[in-house]
């Protein structure tokens, strides 16, 4: 038998939103529980994401007069699964998620509140909304955090106004413009920062102002500190221990030294999806990829999923993820995503032969399938090219460059000017400088330019879709989301096939119990979030569709923990 130097009934691996909600209600069930995590700051990409979660027919949407039912949001995820998920996963989920939504707020510090005009990724499917189920995290005072502040993971930079303070998804749909309105409500934000200037200085020059993925975290982090739910960070778990066919717990590494952790009622791998693993990448995933490109925390390389596989569970849509286009930023070792970009008029994607090959608009895991289906075909499409024109540059973001109307060119950095940003007087030049070929990126922006004027897209149906919609400028007319290129100078930035994490993972039943080939569940042993197969297959069924699974499973895993009986 081990002989253990710490015991506990439930250890959580990882500390992302699905560990921090499984180690929550494993206390509330009356479990004592224990959070590891192997690098030096908590919330893994939960933190550094939106922190949005979908959930259909949430409380929420009631009281916001938006209709819903639990019969249209199982019709709406059989729709967009198309057959590769199980009507028992779905319908664990949808049940399950209310229960987690009401549970969170009577019992925890996170509340949320409904995104009524964020639609569903694909509102016009069967079941399909055109907002309300996506939901984000009510802001939070970090500093109520005391000394665990420092050590929350910082949100990914592309969240940040000015590199300095965080907004809402409410609040950021309203600033994309960046319209006379928009410029006032960023005036007052940026006053709000500068009013808490003495409290960053007692929180070492980090706002306290949470929003986004850093309230989801932080919210669930203080919920676990009024439970005493401890939390150990710099302890990596190094392997399973397992005795009679159980696992009864963990070898984790704590200041340099093993600790044999008991885990008497089973152990939660919630420790994020593999897509900073160049080589699982490489063995598993699209190509080409490399880790570099995507947007998730750099300490996910899959441990978990590697830790259950040498136990012989079965794995699935290990090729999959959560797919978004990207572009570099000079010296960058992550990805900045394109979500809004997308969206906007004056702008389209391009191959390495000049020539488009999908509606950019489209939810952003789509736009890198039709990227990797385009590659298939052409060989020239990884890494492709964002084309946009002057007036694009004059009034939108185009990743870590502002608006010219904010940021002119010339105010620019120089690693962003040299670097990263092409800039040509005519088509012709800019191919040449992104090496495409001229005849080709002219014809098609030709093409391009006469379905905008009309406002039809007859090649890929941008702005067809409420979803596409979402982000577009709806003062561009006749669609939002096109706009002839046609101002010079143009533009190009360097595009990439990135994403928010992996998504393929430890196969589980409904309860979150990890599962072998043969279908069989190995004893003690939970996944849930990117360390485990998502439900939602191949699709994304809107935003905040990774983190509400994560989180519902992350409470399944202890409740499932909570009625099996103690390791002997």
């Amino acid at each position: 038998m081990t002989q253990w130097d710490h015991s506990v009934d439930f250890l959580v691996v990882g500390s992302g939103a699905a560990a921090l909600c499984g180690a929550a209600r494993a206390h509330d069930l009356g479990l004592s529980a224990l959070v590891i995590e192997k690098s030096d700051a908590y919330g893994g990409s939960s933190a550094m994401s939106g922190g949005v979660c979908w959930v259909g027919n949430n409380p929420h949407m009631k009281r916001a007069g938006i209709a819903d039912s639990d019969e249209e949001v199982l019709t709406y995820l059989r729709a967009i699964t198309k057959g590769e998920a199980s009507d028992a996963h779905l319908t664990a989920y949808r049940d399950a998620s209310l229960r987690m939504v009401d549970w969170l707020a009577a019992k925890t510090h996170l509340v949320f509140e409904s995104l009524d005009l964020y639609t569903d990724y694909y509102p016009e499917a069967p079941g399909g909304k055109p907002g309300g189920r996506s939901m984000e995290p009510v802001p939070f005072d970090g500093a109520l955090l005391g000394d665990d502040f420092a050590t929350l993971r910082r949100p990914a930079i592309s969240a940040l106004i000015l590199g300095k303070f965080m907004i809402t998804a409410r609040v950021a749909k309203r600033m994309v413009m960046l319209d006379f309105r928009a410029l006032l409500t960023m005036a007052w934000f940026f006053f709000l920062y500068l009013l808490r200037a003495p409290r960053r200085a007692r929180t070492r020059g980090r706002d306290p102002y949470l929003t986004n993925g850093n309230a989801l975290i932080a919210r669930l982090r203080m919920s676990l500190k009024d439970r005493n739910v401890p939390l150990w960070l710099s302890a990596p778990m190094r392997e399973l221990i397992v005795e009679g066919g159980r696992v009864v717990g963990a070898v984790v590494e704590r200041e340099g030294k093993p600790v044999r952790v008991e885990a008497r009622r089973g152990v939660l791998l919630a420790a994020g999806g593999f897509e900073r693993n160049d080589e699982l990448r490489k063995r598993f995933g699209k190509q080409p990829s490399s880790t570099e490109w995507t947007a998730g925390n750099e300490h996910n390389t899959g441990d978990g999923i590697q830790v259950g596989m040498t136990l012989g569970a079965k794995t699935a849509l290990m090729d999959e993820a959560w797919w978004t286009p990207t572009t570099q930023y000079p010296g960058a070792k992550s990805g900045w995503v394109l979500v809004v970009e997308k969206s906007l008029p004056h702008g389209i994607f391009i191959n390495g032969n000049g020539q488009r090959f999908t509606n950019e608009a489209a939810p952003y895991v789509d736009v890198v399938v039709a990227m990797y289906e385009d590659q298939k075909k052409t060989q020239n499409t990884v890494p492709g090219w964002m084309v946009f024109d002057a007036r694009y540059r004059r009034n939108y973001i185009a990743g870590p460059i502002g608006p010219g109307k904010v940021i002119s060119d010339a105010a620019l950095g120089r690693k962003l000017r040299t670097q990263f940003l092409r800039r040509a007087a005519t088509v012709a030049e800019l191919a040449a400088k992104i090496n495409v070929p001229a005849d080709a990126l002219a014809a098609t922006i030709a093409r391009y330019n006469e379905m905008a004027r009309r406002g039809k897209d007859d090649d890929f149906g941008r702005g067809e879709s409420a979803s596409d919609r979402y982000y577009g400028d709806d003062r561009v007319r006749p669609n939002p989301c096109m706009g002839p290129l046609e101002s010079a100078p143009f533009y190009a930035i360097p595009l990439y096939p990135g994403d928010l994490g992996t998504k393929g993972g430890l196969v589980t039943d409904t309860q979150g119990r990890v599962l072998r080939d043969d279908g069989s569940a190995i004893a003690g042993l939970y996944a849930a979030g990117n360390t485990s197969a998502s439900i939602m297959a191949r699709t994304y069924p809107g935003a905040g569709g990774t983190i509400g699974p994560a989180m519902c499973f992350g409470m399944l895993s202890a409740e499932a923990a909570a009625a099996e009986p103690a390791a002997s």
